[in-house]
């Protein structure tokens, strides 16, 4: 009997493919169903999927994103509990067994399961895990308001929409819950936002099994304002269908996220246009909403700083 299905959304992902589907297989305590979708990737992506025995791969026509992907193998999937395994992660061998088994003791829905930011070569990040005993306890029991003020955006608190989850697939299937396919990144915490709403019961695992790949950054690499303005019309779209049954405080907080949500967005459309040497574009975006110029500030000095100590200059 299938335990668990562990699904992995694939795009170009040739290059990791195998570790996050060796690590899958690997799971004790549990049979694991491990299912492949391959985002209409233009590498051996599929290929690679499968030359692994037992692994179940499928391929959309046209590339979807994430959410897209991940629906696909929901449809799919044949197990009581369903994992998100992203294609250049890993996890170790007793995450799904444990996070199983705490679902089971506290009746949950949904596990969010902590993680180790790791470098491609499997090396900890800084030693410690994403969440510490400070943050939230094992089996925390998560309210909407809970889980939305911890997804504000912030660099003081570790944002909860970054933990992996662990879903329960008859919830899923009788609520008639999907992932947002407009969304191409926040789409696990936007789904946990409509299972909270639904009366899902959310916990949190605090063993750090999820093994978070984190590459080298650069100035460069930037959030896409396009995708970040999709979140925050996918934050209205929820709280229109929601509004008669929110609270006035997780009305609030989704207030003040939508606030944190734009300045990320402006401030990205800053970023870009100084790239672009765009001084027009610029002025404009820092006349609109002055703040930006305090923001962007902050973030390349940061950038910077970061890119020094890499370099051992201080």
């Amino acid at each position: 009997m299938i335990d668990a299905t562990l699904v992995i959304a694939a795009y170009n992902a040739e290059a990791t493919l195998s570790r996050s589907i060796q690590s899958a297989l690997a799971q004790t305590g549990i049979r694991p169903e491990i299912i492949i979708v391959d985002d209409a990737s233009q590498d051996q992506t599929a290929c690679k999927a499968r030359t692994f025995p037992g692994v179940q791969v499928d391929r959309l026509i046209r590339n979807g994103g994430p959410a897209a992907a991940r629906n696909r193998a929901l449809e799919l999937a044949t197990a009581e509990w369903i994992a998100i395994l992203d294609a250049d992660d890993t996890t170790r061998p007793d995450r799904l067994s444990n996070m199983i088994r705490l679902a089971k003791q506290t009746g949950a829905d949904v596990v969010l399961g902590n993680f180790v930011p790791v470098t491609p070569d499997g090396s900890a990040v800084e030693g410690s895990a994403f969440l510490s005993e400070t943050d939230v306890t094992d089996g925390t029991l998560l309210s909407l308001e809970d889980y939305v003020a911890r997804n504000m955006v912030r660099h003081d608190a570790p944002s909860l929409g970054y933990l992996k989850p662990l879903f329960r697939k008859s919830f899923l299937d009788r609520e008639g819950l999907q992932y947002d396919e407009t969304l191409r990144n926040g789409e696990d915490c936007h789904l946990i936002f409509e299972a909270l709403a639904k009366g899902a019961k959310v916990v949190v695992s605090m063993s750090p099994d999820y093994l978070y790949c984190v590459r080298p950054g650069s100035v460069s690499h930037r959030a896409n304002p396009d995708h970040i303005q999709s979140l925050i019309n996918a934050d209205t779209r929820f709280l229109n269908k929601y509004q008669d049954s929110l609270s006035a405080r997780t009305k609030m907080l989704f207030a003040q996220r939508r606030t944190a949500l734009t300045d990320m967005m402006r401030s990205e459309q800053a970023i870009s246009a100084l790239k672009n040497r765009d001084l027009r574009r610029i002025l404009s975006i820092f006349a609109a909403r002055p703040r930006t110029a305090i923001k962007v500030s902050r973030q390349m000095t940061e950038a910077v700083a970061k890119r020094l100590k890499r370099r051992n200059v201080f």
